[in-house]
């Protein structure tokens, strides 16, 4: 009984610790449909490779390519208006009509004073003929051949007179024709048919749209990389705000020539063709002014991107299966697709899956959803209409201006000559 009991004392706890370590605590080896379920199922892109072109992102406003006032050359009645409530003229169009029936009649009077005019001159020089063979035969005294000399020098200089006073009455008639100097937009008639209108009263505004400015302010940090491209190479495209399909391309003609020390900004101008006159004189545009070619650049889905304490950074599917975190620098978009610096084009970058990745993460390989690039690689428009940032200063809104500093509209004036305090 005693030995019975020995036994199980001794025996017993061996066999319970070998049951545990072998059935509890070893780990057992999953069959490999429970591996390939534990591992994460991701979708992964390539770097894609291709020169693009590096670019700032701002908003512009057009501008006429050329304005001119309207004005009244001369005092007179308005007999036709061509477009009072405004519209499209053609080059050389009559615009505004005045009542001819002044500048006609004296215009008539001159050419009437030139014609008698000239009729005495004729004589003058005939008698002075005439009187050049009765001098040789001592018929004519040198006083009267004199005087018919002078003759013909007063009435020489009347015809000039005469010439020069007819040449201004034509003046004075062309001067109640208002013609289009260009094709452009007219705006709305200041005066109606019928008034009386002193001279120099406006009356009305002509743009030229056909080309047309784009202006815009851009900060002084932009500034070195325009100066360092070739100009000629430089090429804006704007976009409506208020129409984001109507796009245009145009190119670089001004840079300022001084950055404002209130602002840190500088001025450029685009010109484009406006075709379709879709682009308006006043209206807000987003730019994009492409400077310089980044060649063979790698490219990854924008969605790979993360944000860490140490900067930006991706995760890459490593030889072993396993995430892996690389450290990343990234430039600009296209379709998104952004511009990155670290990779050398072979890896495996993870695009989504996020709030799971970490480290050392087994990665379903068999499962590799890919992400291809678009078949072209166009940029990526951010609109600044609706930018929440404000920067204001003490308002002097006689100078005040809009620029953008990277994808944000600032509203800058400069401050009061008082000694008032920035905001």
């Amino acid at each position: 009984m005693k030995s019975k009991k020995f036994y199980l004392a001794v025996f017993l706890p061996l066999l319970l610790g070998w049951y545990w370590y072998n059935h509890l605590k070893k780990p057992q080896k999953p069959h490999a449909s429970q591996s390939s379920a534990l591992r994460l199922t991701v979708s992964i892109a390539k770097p894609h490779q291709q020169s693009v072109k590096r670019y700032i992102d701002t908003v512009g406003q057009c501008v006429a390519y050329n304005q001119i006032a309207l004005v009244s050359k001369a005092t007179a009645t308005l007999v036709t208006v061509k477009s009072s409530n405004g519209g499209s003229v053609q080059k050389g169009d009559v615009l505004f009509q005045f009542n001819e029936s002044a500048p006609k009649a004296a215009l008539q009077q001159a050419e009437a004073q030139f014609a008698l005019d000239q009729a005495k001159h004729d004589l003058n020089v005939l008698q002075l003929k005439r009187s050049e063979g009765l001098r040789a035969q001592n018929f004519v005294s040198q006083q009267e051949y004199d005087t018919y000399q002078a003759n013909v020098s007063v009435s020489q200089a009347q015809l000039e007179m005469d010439r020069a006073l007819i040449a201004q009455r034509k003046i004075d008639l062309d001067n109640r024709t208002l013609l289009a100097p260009f094709a452009g937009e007219i705006s709305k008639s200041e005066v109606d048919e019928g008034s009386y209108v002193n001279q120099g009263t406006t009356l009305a505004v002509l743009n030229q749209l056909q080309p047309i400015y784009v202006d815009s302010f851009l900060s002084e940090r932009h500034l070195q990389a325009l100066l360092k491209a070739n100009r000629n190479e430089i090429e804006i495209e704007a976009r409506l705000i208020d129409d984001p399909s109507v796009v245009q391309k145009g190119k670089l003609v001004s840079i300022g020539n001084t950055v404002e020390k209130s602002t840190g900004t500088f001025d450029i101008r685009g010109e484009f063709a406006n075709e379709m006159r879709q682009f308006w004189p006043g209206r807000s545009m987003d730019l994009k002014i492409y400077y310089e070619t980044i060649h063979n650049a790698l490219l990854i889905p924008e969605s790979a991107i993360h944000e860490g304490i140490q900067g930006e950074f991706v995760y890459i599917v490593n030889d072993q299966g396993l995430a892996e975190m690389k450290p990343v620098t990234t430039e600009q978009t296209y379709n998104h697709w952004i511009v990155v610096h670290g990779l050398n084009g072979s890896e495996q970058v993870i695009t989504d899956g996020h709030t799971l990745l970490a480290p050392g993460m087994p990665i379903n390989t068999q499962k590799l959803n890919i992400i291809n690039p678009p078949a072209s690689l166009q940029t990526s428009w951010h609109s600044f209409s609706n930018a929440p940032d404000v920067f204001a200063e003490t308002l002097d809104l006689s100078s005040s201006k809009i620029f953008a500093r990277g994808t944000k509209t600032f509203f800058t004036h400069r401050p009061r000559e008082t000694g008032c305090e920035k905001l």
